[in-house]
């Protein structure tokens, strides 16, 4: 059985000095914890960053192995109806050398929001000759067919035959195309197209890279999540730094929760290892992305960590080890939850559709060992406000990934 190693990190200065090969982008050395309750330290890198500055608690990645990786870098860009001049900053905001994949959900009638953004990535292509982009409707009949083929019927609607709405659909057609188009490419990322600063869609393809360079993903498979500096919002005509989404304080909680569940040692605390579970600014190896599974709407970004689990046989191994567990505060029903624990939502019928790229792979465990880099980001996250609605929808489905998976 390979291990998960879950691990924070901050991205808390970026310095330039003439005298390397370029900006060097420095991230603070912190001790990673593994969900076994063990301990992980980042090799340090013996550089010229370590002559100069011996006591600089960080680490150091040039310029040149910053743009190495990210020319081997798909950026997928999921969207549905955002405002052109939007998707037209976060498109402007993605490195030259980075692939784009614009994965579309927008409307064609009246007006065909689609062909005004693919105008529009023509313009932001066309600034600078070096970019490669592609650009796919989620609806396109020819695509649903092909996939259909090759035997992802899950991610079909029979009722048109075309995929089925939901941000999971379209990112896993986002990287069943990055496949298919960019076979040469070593990593995948997603960047949400309602981000409205540019300069903060650059940090994080930066800090991807940043956390691709920091994983020899010969020897492990590699995932950067992102953890936003802030979300801000406007309470009573004033701009609030907010540490997490609603949702994200939810979904972050119960990820928690389970981990200690999954641990169950005596001395065991409460935990905050995982901070990332509804991070939709997300990248992992190409080689990792093709054997995961992903769950279909909003449940998509927290059942990576689901998927891990079960994949490395973490609930089993669990079952089997404590199944006559009882914690004092705790009394399980026969699906594995704690009866004073239960997610909000607990409809069967309503269980995030699961659509795996690899089928033949969908149960088996991962070849390699599993890193997973959340980075504090040094930007804010702005974005376009989210509805009370849409918000109990990604709650529904993120907290819905995590109790249907336990009672599968």
């Amino acid at each position: 059985m390979q291990e998960i190693r879950v691990g924070q990190l901050d991205a808390s200065e970026v310095n330039f000095d003439a005298t390397l090969d370029g900006p060097t982008l420095t991230l603070p050395e912190r001790l990673i914890d593994d969900i076994s309750g063990g301990a992980y330290a980042l090799d340090r890198q013996k550089s010229l960053e370590r002559e100069k500055y011996p006591h600089d608690d960080t680490v150091g990645l040039s310029n040149t192995t910053i743009q190495r990786i990210l020319s081997s870098m798909v950026i997928i860009v999921p969207c549905k109806n955002e405002a052109p001049e939007t998707i037209e900053g976060v498109l402007s905001g993605i490195p030259n050398s980075c692939v784009v994949i614009l994965v579309s959900n927008s409307a064609r009638t009246p007006v065909d929001r689609y062909e005004q953004e693919i105008q529009m990535l023509q313009r932001v292509c066309h600034r600078t000759q070096r970019r490669r982009a592609f650009a796919i409707h989620q609806k396109d009949e020819g695509v649903a067919a092909a996939l259909d083929a090759a035997g992802m019927v899950g991610l079909t609607d029979p009722a048109d035959g075309k995929i089925r709405n939901g941000k999971g659909e379209g990112m896993l057609l986002g990287v069943a195309l990055a496949a298919v188009v960019c076979p040469d490419m070593q990593y995948v990322g997603f960047i949400d197209a309602d981000n409205q600063v540019p300069g903060a869609v650059h940090e994080y393809c930066r800090i991807y890279a940043a956390g691709f360079a920091l994983v020899p993903t010969s020897r492990e498979h590699a995932m950067v999540r992102l953890r936003w500096a802030s979300k801000p919002k406007v309470r009573d005509n004033q701009l609030c730094f907010d540490g997490e989404g609603r949702s994200s304080i939810f979904v972050n909680a119960w990820l928690n929760r389970l981990v200690k569940t999954l641990s169950r040692k005596a001395d065991n605390k409460e935990t905050n290892l995982i901070v990332t579970g509804n991070a939709g600014e997300h990248a992992m190896s190409m080689e990792l992305a093709l054997k995961l599974r992903m769950a279909g709407g909003y449940a998509v970004e927290p059942f990576h960590f689901i998927d891990l689990f079960q994949r490395q046989g973490v609930f089993a191994k669990q079952a089997d080890k404590d199944s006559n567990y009882e914690a004092s505060t705790h009394h399980e029903d026969n699906n594995g939850m704690s009866t004073n624990t239960k997610p909000l939502y607990q409809r069967r019928d309503r269980a995030p559709p699961i659509a795996p790229l690899v089928t033949s792979t969908a149960h088996r465990s991962l070849e390699k060992p599993v890193r997973i880099l959340q980075i504090r980001t040094l930007n804010p996250h702005f974005h376009r406000p989210s509805d009370d609605q849409h918000i109990r929808g990604m709650l529904e489905s993120g907290l819905g990934a995590i109790y249907h998976a336990i009672g599968a």
